[in-house]
């Protein structure tokens, strides 16, 4: 296990603010705390209403703090920040959620993992929930392409990392932590920015897996994950309904993508009843993401602009 600044890879890690300061500040909190001796850490907001930059400068003096000038959703902040972290020349960029808080070895298990397998271009560890750490959220994942979605293995169970074996390849890593290697993200935007958030994940799960490179789960690497409260909203669903559809056409194609699309218009048309005679914010989130699917409307869309942002999303 490396020890020295000497032999460490380099990693800078990005944490994508957006009205979450209090989160980012607990985050970048753990993230000093960990024992790996070559990392850097890298926070960019997403144009917050808070303007958290100065407090963020005087609580981290040492950190690298950017600012993008409008809401560039999750996928347009995502890669702003891979672009601003490639200019220290780092081996890895760790992609953190600001709702996060990490253990203090996690980073060099990530690593280390990395290192063992060369044909991996992503990592994710173990993520407990933040409020009650010993529950699971994520512990490897995987795609299944004729629904045309991505599921959490082991999710709301209660296992400990060393009952979860060795690193080993999975289908699907979730973008709320993700160590990439950057020898193999050049030339390549790593987050689709037409989707501007939600799904986007397993979208860049699929391209990855085509292109030919593998996707590591590696159990010991823990992190807490602050899902407490997490609901729907009508923004949620609007971008989630769109963003579905757009997920099946890009990832997907002949009897499999004409099967995923099937079941989801199944789904989605069920959904539109109930919703029209229960919940009409949510019908009108759905009808509004259909349409401009197939208006290809995509990036942000209507979506910020007609539905309130809630920050528990």
């Amino acid at each position: 296990m490396r020890t020295t600044t000497m032999d460490a890879p380099r990693v800078t890690a990005v944490i994508l603010n957006y009205n979450l300061t209090d989160y980012t500040i607990d985050c970048v909190r753990s993230l000093q705390a960990v024992r790996y001796p070559a990392l850097n850490i890298l926070i960019v907001d997403n144009a917050s209403s808070d303007n958290p930059a100065e407090r963020f400068r005087r609580l981290f003096p040492s950190v690298d703090i950017r600012c993008n000038s409008e809401n560039l959703g999750y996928t347009g902040g995502i890669n702003a920040g891979l672009r601003f972290a490639r200019e220290r020349q780092p081996e890895y960029i760790l992609v953190l959620n600001p709702d996060t808080e990490v253990e203090a070895s996690f980073l060099t298990h990530l690593v280390n993992a990395m290192e063992e397998h060369p044909r991996a271009v992503g990592a994710c560890g173990t993520i407990y929930t933040h409020h009650d750490r010993s529950l699971v959220w994520y512990a490897g994942g995987r795609l299944i392409p004729w629904r045309g979605l991505a599921v959490h293995d082991r999710m709301n169970q209660r296992l400990e990392p060393s009952g979860l074996g060795n690193p080993h390849p999975v289908t699907f890593i979730t973008g709320c932590m993700i160590l990439f290697r950057v020898s193999m993200l050049e030339g390549m935007e790593v987050e689709d920015e037409r989707f501007f958030m939600c799904l986007d994940d397993i979208e860049l799960s699929a391209r990855m897996l085509k292109r030919g490179y593998d996707l590591l789960y590696v159990p010991k690497s823990v992190i807490y994950h602050k899902v407490l409260g997490e609901k729907g909203s009508p923004l949620k669903v609007y971008y989630t309904v769109r963003n579905r559809l757009l997920l099946i056409r890009t990832s997907w194609h002949g009897i499999l993508g004409i099967v995923a699309r099937t079941y989801f218009l199944a789904v989605i048309t069920g959904k539109l009843v109930v919703w029209f005679l229960a919940n009409r914010s949510f019908y009108s989130a759905a009808r509004m993401g259909m349409e401009d699917y197939y208006r290809g409307m995509f990036g942000k869309g209507r979506g910020v602009n007609t539905f309130k942002y809630r920050e528990d999303l």
